[in-house]
């Protein structure tokens, strides 16, 4: 994906997220449910400008963080042949957050849903484009599966990140889970991608020796 169709998307995506806002305002409470326990019940609020605005703001500076990389990384050069790849991760990213977004909006408006249920699908496609990244991820300092081996010796960078974006893709798919046992979301995520990231390192390390 190209860096302008990147920014147009998410650019038009933010501007969806502070428009739904804007246009939605007066139908919230002072109060609004901001944030969610392990079985997807709300147990945290703020403010109504805090609960309709942070998400939005949030996105804009993940976008700015994330636009830069490629540019203040050292091995720019690296980053470049897959910086298509890396865009279109952007965009993933962008889109979770919006949807995040709208899901909170539609939880305060009094809209029976399944908070878990309905997040399964959007951290399963986090974590698959996470997993396609990886296996197209030249070496680099900021991006990608960053242990002491992988950085370095190239060749352990690569066998890595080709297990490692395999192991992302299952991750993915285990959580997609989530949907039909949306009480478990919370642990098939994180055991998941915590199991996979202690399994990597340990990969990388063996790979080295």
């Amino acid at each position: 994906m190209k860096n302008r169709t990147m920014l147009i998307i998410c650019v038009g995506l933010i501007l969806l997220s502070f428009a739904l806002s804007i246009a939605l305002a007066g139908s919230f409470p002072e109060q609004m449910a901001s944030h969610w326990n392990e079985k997807g019940e709300a147990d945290g609020y703020s403010g109504k400008t805090f609960g309709l605005f942070f998400l939005p703001i949030l996105q804009v500076g993940v976008l700015l963080l994330m636009a830069s990389i490629p540019l203040l990384d050292p091995m720019k050069k690296n980053i470049a042949q897959f910086r298509g790849v890396y865009n279109g991760f952007i965009v993933v990213m962008a889109g979770y957050l919006t949807y995040l977004h709208l899901l909170t909006l539609m939880w305060n408006l009094g809209v029976s849903i399944n908070m878990n249920a309905l997040l399964a699908p959007a951290f399963a496609a986090l974590l698959y484009a996470a997993g396609v990244m990886m296996g197209k991820a030249k070496q680099n300092y900021m991006i990608g599966i960053r242990t002491p081996w992988t950085l370095a010796n190239n060749q352990v960078w690569e066998d890595t990140h080709r297990v490692g974006g395999i192991v992302f893709k299952a991750c993915g798919v285990i959580t997609l889970l989530g949907i039909v046992f949306p009480n478990c979301l919370m642990y098939l995520l994180l055991g998941s991608v915590l199991l996979a990231a202690a399994g990597l390192m340990a990969y990388s390390y063996i790979r080295f020796t």
